[in-house]
């Protein structure tokens, strides 16, 4: 009977400590959807707002949630769901087949297509070219097979005259170094990697900066730089560009690109070779924010769930089959979001992150985004107290947006999902940085 009674009294108690947490939670989350409602700050643009329980799904705040807003890099977040559902530990660098022109004569070459990697030859990831080493090894005359249908060089709602800038490098099937080139200048003049362009320089035209035509690869180069000129990186475009003697150049001995009919055959039994870490390349495309590496991971998975290299197929695969339970379902045009297309909530937001959390090893899932006050592009905010972080989340920005959607760790190490988007202001981004900041601080002490 004393057993009984004795748990009787503990179930009461932990009935009523789960009331008063549960109280506690109501009466902080209606403190956090005032603080977010009547800020002056947000009042001068669009916001929406929502923190989110991942263990319950409890939504303990949400201003304007259900609306649709320009996600900018807060799109890299489906992206990285899309990664973590497809790939496995590496990414696919590259496919080979061996075929025989002549057996009695010994005589083969070797078909080479792409994944879509953006690894391959890229100066970020030299580490982990062990596929270039397996090539550079090879004595065949090597042959690119193409990959029809080819991809469209920029996505859809892109802004056209962003195609001199970094962020903003073209697509394709088989990306080389990152599909830039980086120009450094010194006392001896210009030098370019990779050295193949060197034969595209052109000074005899006064510019005050570096300049390529969009529709080739001809750059215009300042006699005098200024000083963020002397070392940067410019796309390069495929139009016209023979990618063969691109690889050849590298590689050492020649390289042929087809472009369809040489052969009248069609290889199926491809050999895939693997080389970088799928979480380094995930990590720099959040750490970074980096739009090329997030267009090429769509086409990645593309490759390898469906065989073909077309990003609409894994957006439309994953809010038909993966993504199901959001409670408004996005437009989603692009991997990286540079695109003004596209459209996300909050809500749906937080339900990927919830997802994340739920199916992910927790120290991997907070290693690939930004660590307030740490890493990435929040490494200048979001600082816990005593240096730990304590936001975990992936920014957003463009001309009039700024979002930032992650997880938040409070003081009683409770982990909760939010997602702040703001649109439709104009002037700097600081003053909504500054207030979200004070926002998550009031989360971590309240929760």
């Amino acid at each position: 009977m004393k057993k009984v009674a004795l748990l009787l009294a503990l179930a009461a108690f932990v009935f009523s400590a789960c009331t008063t947490s549960r109280g506690l939670e109501r009466r902080a989350g209606g403190e956090l959807k005032k603080r977010v409602a009547e800020s002056p700050v947000f009042a001068n643009g669009f916001t929406g707002f929502v923190l989110l329980d991942p263990e319950t799904g409890r939504i303990l705040a949400d201003v304007n949630g259900d609306h649709y807003f320009t996600p900018a890099s807060n799109t890299k977040i489906l992206t990285l769901a899309t990664c973590l559902e497809v790939l496995g530990d590496s990414v696919p660098a590259m496919q080979t087949r061996r075929h025989v022109l002549d057996e009695a004569a010994n005589r083969s070459v070797l078909l080479l297509r792409g994944t879509g990697d953006p690894t391959f030859l890229h100066p970020q990831f030299q580490a982990w070219q062990s596929a270039f080493g397996w090539l550079k090894n090879r004595s065949d005359t090597v042959q690119i097979w193409p990959r029809p249908p080819q991809v469209e060089r920029f996505g859809p709602g892109w802004a056209w005259d962003d195609y001199p800038d970094d962020y903003s490098a073209e697509r394709s099937v088989f990306p080389l170094y990152g599909n830039t080139a980086l120009f450094s200048f010194d006392t001896g003049g210009y030098a370019v990697v990779p050295p193949f362009f060197r034969k595209n320089l052109d000074s005899s035209l006064y510019t005050d900066r570096i300049k390529r035509r969009e529709h080739e690869n001809l750059w215009f180069l300042p006699a005098f730089p200024k000083p963020q000129d002397t070392a940067r990186w410019f796309p390069f475009t495929r139009i016209g560009l023979d990618l063969g003697a691109l690889l050849a150049d590298t590689l050492g001995r020649p390289v042929l690109e087809l472009t369809g009919g040489e052969y009248e055959f069609v290889p199926d039994d491809w050999h895939t070779h693997f080389a970088t870490p799928l979480d380094t390349v995930l990590r720099r495309m959040m750490h970074q924010s980096d739009n090329f590496i997030a267009e090429q991971m769509l086409l990645v998975c593309s490759g390898q769930k469906f065989g073909v290299l077309q990003p609409d197929i894994p957006i439309r695969w994953m809010l038909d089959s993966v993504l199901t339970g959001m409670p408004q379902r996005p437009r989603w045009v692009d991997g990286s979001g540079l695109s003004r297309y596209n459209l996300a909530t909050p809500q749906s937001l937080a339900l990927v992150l919830r997802k994340l959390w739920l199916e992910q090893p927790h120290g991997r899932l907070l290693d690939l985004f930004p660590a307030g006050g740490v890493s990435g592009t929040i490494a200048d905010r979001y600082a816990g107290p005593d240096g730990k972080p304590f936001v975990f989340a992936k920014t957003g920005g463009m001309s009039g947006v700024h979002c930032l959607s992650g997880y938040v760790v409070t003081k009683r190490g409770k982990t909760l999902v939010f997602s702040f988007m703001h649109n439709n202001f104009v002037g700097t981004n600081r003053p909504w940085k500054e207030e979200m900041g004070r926002v998550l601080e009031f989360i971590r002490e309240a929760f």
